[in-house]
């Protein structure tokens, strides 16, 4: 069967590729309709054959009565239906989410769990249950995070949208208690990968939900199989398709060394591509920003570019900076997205791009591409790797495919272009390598994968490490958990270990002095969490971002840096803010100082007015800013809301509300008193946007 699908495909292609170059498209359907049909194209075959009109009106969507599901989908949610669990692996151009969209809308189930790797693809789930699909969830509960003191009622129908991060870190699988039909997207992130933190909570995320859920669907883009696939809960059936009703075209475009490759990207898109709707791939921040101030900045300022850019700049200017590049590019004609960017702004960025005019062109990292639905006919892809910290994972032609994926749209762009800029030492990508079987960690040999379900018997580095410490694994599991790795665990204690007599230090001069600036404690714990390399300078933001004045400008914290640290570049510095602002200090930074306060706890060295002095000085604060305990402002912050208008959103609509579709009412009833109280404006094109 899968080779008689191999065949079909390269046949689609041909004929997408006759509507393509067709004047008029409509007149050349209908003159090829009855292939097209026998092709299962029947998104373009619509009712111009009397065949593929009868299929048409059997297979109307349940969501959408102008929308008619292709075969494929209909084989998809067949299976979903027959089966209690299933890995669905298929092209990004396939409509694999509206298959899970229409299943809910046909069966309702009571409640469901939608699962997916980042805030971007909460915030697309989100809109989509609450604006566009709203009659099917007009009666269920929304949720897009977990509050552990809450009592949710599961006799109800509800809808929780969570990051893998969240069900773990927060432990909301613990508050779940009933789950109808999960779903968990992006499931190629599962495949093991011992020197990633983040792949093991993404393991244990699934690993939690499927034990809970009476049927589950796992999402991925092509895939040739999963590894062990009979070792997963419920034994899950694959399917696979290769089904597209677009096609993806590849342009090799081989540049002699690495100085061409910024220059070759700005002569494609102004001769080949000048108009059209592309999206500009780089694999690291640094890299998008270099092309901004070298390439973009030299380019003309638009004239106009329309009141609501200029209120956003106008903001952007005063709350980030002035020498910002996403500003920069913006004056230029150029948007960006990256998962540093403030989750307002990247939403800002992502409905001027759909709504095209002026900005058809997006510079972006690997961030914009993790399943967040974009229109794009081209992508240019300037650099074949990962960034420089990574790169012993070796960029893959699965990689490389899923970037090729993202181009083309179904009725409106028949074939998505990308232009590869081929360096002398970057490799040539086949198709056929890009399908590649993969291994969740969740049935790998893994030390961590047998620390959370207790068998460690077998691994006497981890009895060593929890003599030392005193404890049992229990302990162990609830006081550090699955945040980190068990080795990244033993190298900061190590760190701690060796740094312990400076951090001994640092906390007595606090205690002898209260008024002390928090700068120097930062520090210490920042050397213990990451290694000396640019510990003053990221140390130094931390501090300004933890200020006692809360929620500090960004622009403030970079100037008042600069002033401190002079030689550094702003385009670095104003980058460093933000990360650590946007990510950094509320993940990583705090978990990493948490479990070093639990070293504190178990080291008899160490007396409790330290650890106090910890909670005061770093956890508390960030606790605070970052509103970790305090649900409601969580909400407001997820949906994108600039944390410095939170408190006044708060005043205005209160905070007993229960979930996401009474939070959106409350705050489109109160549009009006939000502008009295000159809100900013990222805030309100949150708002208004709802």
């Amino acid at each position: 069967m899968q080779n008689v699908i191999k065949k079909v495909q390269p046949l689609r292609d041909q004929y997408i590729r006759s509507l393509a170059e067709s004047d008029n498209k409509t007149q050349k359907a209908k003159q090829i309709a009855d292939d097209l049909f026998a092709l299962d194209l029947t998104v373009y075959s619509k009712d111009f054959s009397f065949c593929s009109s009868l299929y048409n009106a059997f297979a109307k969507s349940v969501l959408d009565e102008n929308y008619s599901l292709h075969p494929e989908q209909l084989r998809i949610i067949s299976q979903i239906e027959k089966k209690d669990a299933s890995i669905i692996s298929a092209p990004t151009s396939f409509g694999k989410t509206y298959c899970i969209f229409e299943y809910i809308a046909k069966h309702k189930p009571k409640n469901i769990v939608l699962v997916v790797p980042t805030l971007a693809l909460v915030d697309e789930y989100r809109r989509k249950i609450l604006k566009k699909y709203q009659s099917v969830f007009i009666d269920y509960k929304k949720y897009s995070s977990i509050d552990l003191d809450k009592e949710y009622d599961f006799d109800r129908p509800n809808v929780f949208i969570l990051t893998h991060d969240r069900i773990v870190h927060e432990s909301s699988f613990t508050r779940i208690e009933k789950i109808d039909f999960l779903v968990i997207d992006e499931v190629y992130k599962l495949e093991t990968d011992i020197d990633n933190d983040r792949v093991l909570v993404l393991n244990m995320a699934y690993y939690h939900m499927a034990k809970k859920a009476k049927k589950y669907v796992l999402l991925a883009p092509f895939i040739g199989g999963i590894a062990n696939i009979e070792h997963l809960e419920n034994k899950p059936v694959f399917f696979r398709s290769d089904y597209s009703p677009v096609v993806n075209e590849i342009i090799e475009n081989t540049i002699l060394n690495e100085a061409d490759r910024s220059l070759e990207c700005k002569r494609i898109l102004d001769n080949d591509i000048k108009d059209e709707k592309t999206l500009i791939y780089f694999p690291t921040v640094i890299g998008m920003y270099q092309y901004i101030t070298s390439i973009i900045a030299k380019e003309d300022i638009v004239d106009y570019l329309g009141t609501d850019i200029e209120y956003f700049i106008n903001w952007a200017k005063d709350e980030i900076h002035d020498e910002w590049c996403l500003i920069t590019a913006m004056e230029r004609g150029y948007l960006i997205h990256n998962g540093q960017i403030p989750v307002g702004t990247r939403m800002f960025q992502l409905n001027e791009y759909e709504k095209g005019g002026l900005y058809n062109r997006m510079l972006c990292t690997s961030t914009l591409l993790e399943g967040v639905n974009t229109t794009a006919k081209n992508i240019i892809i300037t650099k074949p790797s990962r960034s420089p910290e990574r790169n012993k994972h070796e960029f893959s032609a699965f990689d490389f495919y899923n970037l090729v994926g993202r181009t083309g749209r179904l009725n409106e762009h028949y074939i998505g272009t990308a232009y590869y800029l081929k360096g002398p030492n970057d490799q040539t990508f086949n198709k056929a390598d890009a399908k590649r079987t993969i291994k969740f960690e969740l049935v790998d040999s893994s030390l961590d994968m047998d620390i959370q379900r207790g068998l460690i018997d077998e691994h006497p580095e981890v009895l060593e490490f929890l003599k030392k410490l005193g404890i049992t694994l229990d302990e162990y599991k609830t006081n550090i958990g699955i945040r980190l790795r068990f080795s990244t665990v033993l190298d900061l204690f190590d760190s701690y270990l060796k740094y312990k007599k400076e951090l001994i230090e640092q906390l007595d001069r606090y205690l002898e002095n209260d008024q002390l600036g928090r700068f120097d404690m930062v520090n210490v714990f920042y050397i213990i969490c990451e290694g000396a390399q640019q510990s003053r300078l990221l140390s130094s933001i931390i501090t300004g971002l933890l200020h006692k004045s809360q929620w500090p400008k960004i622009k403030k914290v970079v100037n008042e840096t600069k002033k401190h640290i002079p030689t550094v570049d702003i385009n670095e510095l104003i980058s460093h803010t933000i990360r650590l602002k946007n990510s950094y200090i509320e993940h990583t930074y705090y978990a990493k100082v948490s479990i070093i306060k639990f070293f504190m706890q178990r080291d008899k060295t160490m007396n409790e007015e330290y650890v106090e002095k910890v909670d005061d000085k770093i956890l508390q604060p960030i606790e605070f800013q970052y509103f970790l305990h305090v649900k409601h402002k969580k909400m407001l912050l997820d949906l994108g809301i600039y944390d410095r208008d939170i408190k006044t959103i708060i005043d205005i609509i209160g905070d007993d509300f229960d979930d996401g579709s009474e939070l959106r009412n409350r705050l489109i009833a109160n549009k009006s008193k939000f502008r009295k109280k000159n809100i900013s404006y990222i805030s309100q094109f949150i708002i208004n946007s709802l």
